[in-house]
């Protein structure tokens, strides 16, 4: 599967973009090769693109990948899944607070408070659902979306700063993370809800290698060379951005490492009769039944419950035992010649059936 061939292009690249990205904190404008820091900004910005760019080349040649994933446990995402629960809980708590404390209501860092708290359960489950593999989440695949709600939101407010102050002083890469961390989590909750699509898993291959890059870059820098040493709620961003671009990472390993070609995965249809045994990988089937409003239970317990008593049959017994020992059979007008019971019938009993057989025709004849 060509789509696996993407971190042939995602290793190189994201060093080289850390690279420039860091550089501008440790060496002075201009030693790089005479570059400004803007410029190199740029160059970080053209690396994730190149990350995208070959990523969706290797995907759309690639025509054996399954477009379905159900995925296993991961106890690395799962672990990393409930630190961003945490942290977005107290993000969200500290963000009403501030609301309420302040009276100042301002609409976006309202609804970044509230979807901040609501991605924090989502996290939860699925940090759970990797770690527990609990495969029976149907109820919670709805709010799935809500990381990329998140997201999106961000990338809307980064907008909205823009407009007062200069495009040179416009932190551009920090939109970049938001729009590739809104279309990965987009695509990954189509993922998990199975929804019949051709591009699910390939779009996570496509929009998680960029997304992964750009936001651990990025928060690495700020966390690292521009932390905020009086407040240290104010570093929650950058640690997000680490914690999210590590979860997207683990789940990007565990993809490469068990997504099925298309040829072995099938799904099957609410209206579709279910096979008698499903393959649900290594080597292990189950068995399935049509009727959804079947109890469970052991099929045997079937046949093993069932009341025979007035059925028109009954099981025979054994033929060795069944001839010669009836007491029944006394009154058969036959029965099996027992060899060791000598014969006490007159010799010419045999020349005497004729005779009997010549007077039960006269008499029927007198009869008629």
């Amino acid at each position: 599967m060509r789509s696996k061939l993407s971190w042939a292009a995602f290793i190189p690249l994201t060093l080289v973009a850390f690279f420039f990205k860091i550089a501008r904190y440790i060496m002075p404008e201009g030693s790089v090769f005479g570059l400004s820091y803007l410029s190199m900004d740029y160059i970080f910005l053209g690396a994730i693109a190149l990350i995208l760019l070959f990523s969706l080349l290797f995907c759309a040649i690639d025509k054996k990948i399954s477009a379905y994933y159900l995925p296993r446990r991961n106890f690395a995402a799962g672990v990393i899944g409930l630190a961003l629960a945490l942290i977005f809980a107290g993000e969200g708590a500290n963000g009403v607070y501030r609301i309420i404390a302040t009276g100042d209501v301002v609409v976006l860092k309202l609804i970044d408070s509230i979807l901040l708290l609501v991605s924090a359960v989502v996290f939860v489950v699925l940090g759970l659902t990797h770690s527990l593999r609990e495969r029976d989440n149907k109820q919670f695949i709805l709010f799935s979306i809500v990381p990329a709600i998140l997201f999106a939101e961000r990338m809307i407010a980064c907008f909205v700063d823009f407009t007062t102050i200069s495009l040179k002083l416009a932190d551009v890469p920090k939109i970049a993370c938001y729009i590739f961390a809104t279309l990965f989590f987009f695509n990954y909750a189509v993922l998990l809800s199975l929804t019949k699509t051709k591009n699910a898993v390939k779009s996570c291959f496509i929009f998680g290698f960029p997304a992964t890059a750009s936001m651990l870059i990025y928060g690495i820098s700020k966390l690292v060379f521009e932390s905020d040493t009086q407040v240290i709620v104010n570093n929650a961003e950058a640690l997000e951005m680490i914690l999210i671009a590590a979860y997207i990472l683990a789940f990007l390993i565990e993809l490469t490492m068990y997504v099925r070609d298309k040829d072995s995965v099938k799904i099957i249809e609410d209206d579709e009769e279910l096979p008698a045994q499903e393959d649900i990988g290594d080597g292990i089937t189950t068995e399935r039944t049509a009727d959804k409003d079947r109890q469970t239970g052991d099929d045997s317990s079937y046949f093993a419950a069932t009341d025979t008593t007035d059925y028109l049959y009954r099981a025979a017994p054994d033929r060795d035992v069944m001839i010669g020992t009836d007491d029944d059979s006394e009154d058969y007008l036959t029965k099996a010649a027992d060899e060791s019971v000598p014969d006490d019938r007159p010799a010419d009993y045999v020349s005497k059936i004729d005779k009997i057989d010549k007077l039960i025709l006269e008499i029927t004849e007198k009869t008629d």
